[in-house]
């Protein structure tokens, strides 16, 4: 990607982070992203043909990144010399995304419109659930069936991560993390 598209692109993503926490996502209109981040009508409509395929870029970008194989070194945090497969080191690399982009995500979530951005994270999550239980032990004597503890481990990451937000951020993700770990264990 060139620099001018990038540019062009994080002016639009900044816009909309700011939007999205001073309006509700169904409130806020494309002339309102144009009018914040200074790009014409056309360059908008050259990168997203609505509004819900910016929010549906944005999460993919997100989550992308977070559950990706690779872990580089970052300015928040350094997973690199972690090993991928680490349940715990992944689940706190995941919330140091979050908290970097505490203010976007707190904006969705807090939306009437966070469907899209929350389905998109609910696809992530199942995969995540479906390694986890395919390559860590867990206890087969307990009654739930594994697609009941797949589903409770996304709804609660889902319900750990909104609390974090209702608390703005207070604890660390490697507190946040010890939370998610004694809910699922």
């Amino acid at each position: 990607m060139d620099k001018r598209t990038e540019k062009t692109l994080e002016a639009i993503y900044d816009a909309f982070t700011i939007l999205i926490n001073s309006k509700d996502y169904d409130d806020i209109t494309i002339q309102d992203i144009l009018d914040k981040s200074n790009v014409g009508r056309s360059t908008f409509y050259t990168h997203f043909k609505t509004k819900n395929d910016l929010l549906l870029k944005v999460s993919q970008d997100i989550f992308e990144h977070v559950f990706s194989h690779t872990l580089q070194e970052e300015k928040s945090h350094d997973f690199s010399k972690e090993n991928f497969y680490d349940f715990k080191h992944l689940v706190t690399h995941i919330l140091y995304h979050v908290r970097d982009e505490k203010e976007l995500i707190k904006g969705i979530l807090l939306s009437k419109g966070n469907s899209l951005f929350l389905n998109e994270f609910r696809l992530h999550l199942t995969k995540f659930a479906n390694s986890y239980f395919n390559n860590y032990p867990y206890s087969k004597d307990n009654i739930l069936p594994l697609e009941l503890k797949k589903q409770l481990l996304v709804d609660g990451f889902i319900t750990i991560l909104k609390y974090w937000i209702d608390d703005e951020f207070m604890e660390s993700p490697e507190v946040l993390t010890d939370y998610f770990v004694s809910l699922i264990a």
